[in-house]
């Protein structure tokens, strides 16, 4: 009787460990997309026009970082920051080209221009810039594909971070970045077009959507 307990503990304890074992394979091998982090948003400087009408141009430099979650490499097709005050657009920047590399972190750097701020919200922003602090809102859209070794894999990505992100003009530094919605995913397995266009991807592709950011992302398109 003792040693038929000691069988069965011992495929139990045989069971729970290959269950472990292959649960940290498949964790270690899932495509994670990768994660997003305004890393930096700088008002460079601001030039105001006093002559009717009166407005301003905006100068901006924007730092994002993005880090790989998993073993694989990412190619990022496209990198666009969305950039505004007070619920008016300033401007996007884009950066194509980048790679990350697997368990890496990449900081894509950008420069925006935005000119005309209207006169209404010229007086907000200089009385902002004056206190030291200002409020912007941010969409990040991060897409391209994963690959493993020199092979790209047929999985294309796209991930996007909205966030309300609160700006310290004297050093540049952002002191809060609220994400109300952290991440949004689009999963797509591409069906043989590996070289395909992310844009175009899903005519292609077999996808998986959250869409508990669209209304959000629409009025930055």
């Amino acid at each position: 009787m003792k040693g038929r307990w000691k069988y069965r503990g011992f495929c139990w304890l045989k069971w729970m460990l290959s269950v472990t074992v292959f649960l940290a394979c498949v964790i270690l091998a899932w495509p994670w997309n990768p994660e997003l982090r305004m890393e930096r948003l700088n008002v460079k400087r601001v030039k105001v026009h006093p002559l009717p009408p009166v407005g301003a141009d905006v100068f901006i430099s924007v730092s994002v970082r993005v880090k790989s979650r998993c073993m694989y490499w990412a190619e990022l097709a496209e990198v666009d920051v969305g950039v505004k005050y007070r619920g008016k657009k300033m401007g996007h920047v884009e950066e194509e080209g980048w790679r990350v590399r697997g368990w890496g972190t990449i900081l894509v750097e950008g420069d925006l221009q935005f000119s005309g701020l209207p006169s209404s919200e010229v007086a907000h922003l200089l009385e902002d810039l004056a206190k030291g602090k200002v409020y912007f809102h941010t969409v990040i859209e991060v897409s391209g594909q994963i690959g493993f070794l020199f092979l790209p894999l047929p999985y294309l990505f796209k991930t996007i971070l909205a966030c309300e992100v609160l700006v310290n003009t004297k050093n540049h530094s952002i002191i809060l970045q609220h994400c109300i919605h952290k991440v949004i995913s689009l999963h797509c397995f591409a069906i043989g077009l590996s070289g395909a266009i992310i844009q175009s991807v899903g005519h292609f592709c077999l996808c998986f959507v959250n869409e508990s950011l669209l209304l959000t992302l629409l009025s930055f398109q």
